[in-house]
């Protein structure tokens, strides 16, 4: 018994720093606020005065910054230099949250029975586009890109690591 205890304890023991060890690593792109040149740091804070809870990131050559801005989780993207290239904004699963011209669109076509997954808005320097990503029983998720009035720029098949960038085109 008294071994059973012991060796109860030293499992216990390696599990604990084990857990702890791993909670205190950072993911490898993740990067602290002090790394981010301050070109960035200037065009965040002046773009995003309110911004609460930042944490940053590299993601293909950019600065991204996941943030709760106005109330709503938000991601944008800089350059080197500073330059905003991109901001994400999360609108939930509701179609109430997109123009009236895209919900229209979506009412009018044949994706018109199917689930909305996700929402996301995108602004870029010279656009902007909504994401809808649907799915539906036996069917491959599909990706949607809407122009704010309503015109579909592009119908994709959702694939795992096909994430929006500032590069993207349609």
């Amino acid at each position: 018994m008294k071994k059973l205890f012991i060796y109860f304890g030293l499992y216990f023991c390696a599990t604990f720093v084990s857990l702890v060890l791993l909670s205190s690593c950072e993911k490898e792109d993740d990067i602290r606020w002090s790394d981010v040149p301050q070109a960035v740091v200037k065009t965040f804070e002046a773009k995003f005065p309110d911004a609460v809870r930042s944490e940053w990131e590299k993601k293909r050559g950019y600065y991204v910054v996941e943030l709760w801005y106005q109330q709503v989780e938000t991601q944008a993207w800089f350059e080197k230099n500073g330059a905003w290239r991109m901001t994400e904004t999360d609108l939930g699963h509701s179609v109430a949250n997109l123009p009236e011209a895209i919900q229209k669109a979506l009412a009018e076509s044949k994706y018109a029975t199917w689930r909305i997954d996700d929402l996301d808005k995108y602004e870029r320097p010279a656009d902007t586009f909504y994401l809808v990503e649907i799915e539906a029983n036996g069917q491959r998720d599909r990706d949607l890109f809407f122009s704010p009035d309503g015109i579909l720029l592009s119908d994709e098949v959702d694939r795992e690591g096909n994430d929006v960038t500032p590069d993207k085109e349609f």
